[in-house]
């Protein structure tokens, strides 16, 4: 059963924008890229997960990657994965990308929302967090909207 989500304009803008910046950054040096932590160890881990698990977007085909560093801004993530998908069936198989990726690293998802609908698929590993979006359901939540003052951090997970 699909899930209509009302047709949101303005926010397709955003993406884009966020997606040139990302392009810019790329030749940014690595410590304007990520922010040191307390254990360089878990640090390196982390980026080496997020890395595994955006490729599995890439590998499936994901549309407008974009990755927000939240450290600093709240404590319930470190890092938001936004992804798009053109279908339910491409939904799912990006989510299932992700796990299978972040599985082989030892990373199970602390819960998994949305999966049968596909609208939105979330996946949560704690300190990362995926969203998995159909287009109007992106353009409709806007997380770029709403985390305007995260950091894009897309070029260092590339």
């Amino acid at each position: 059963m699909k899930h209509p989500v009302p047709q949101v304009g303005p926010i397709d803008d955003l993406i884009e924008a966020t997606l040139q910046r990302a392009g810019m950054r790329a030749a940014a040096s690595e410590s304007e890229k990520t922010r040191a932590s307390a254990d360089p160890a878990l640090d390196e881990r982390l980026t080496a997960q997020l890395k595994k698990g955006v490729a599995a977007l890439l590998d499936k085909k994901a549309e407008k990657l974009v990755v927000l560093n939240l450290q600093g801004l709240t404590t319930m993530s470190d890092y938001f994965v936004l992804a798009t998908a053109g279908s339910d069936r491409q939904a799912q198989a990006l989510a299932d990308a992700v796990e299978m990726a972040l599985k082989a690293e030892g990373r199970r998802p602390l819960s998994i929302e949305g999966y049968q609908s596909a609208v939105w698929i979330l996946l949560d590993y704690g300190d990362v967090v995926f969203h998995v979006f159909h287009h109007e359901a992106r353009r409709f939540y806007g997380l770029e909207r709403l985390w305007g003052d995260a950091p894009d951090a897309t070029a260092a997970f590339r």
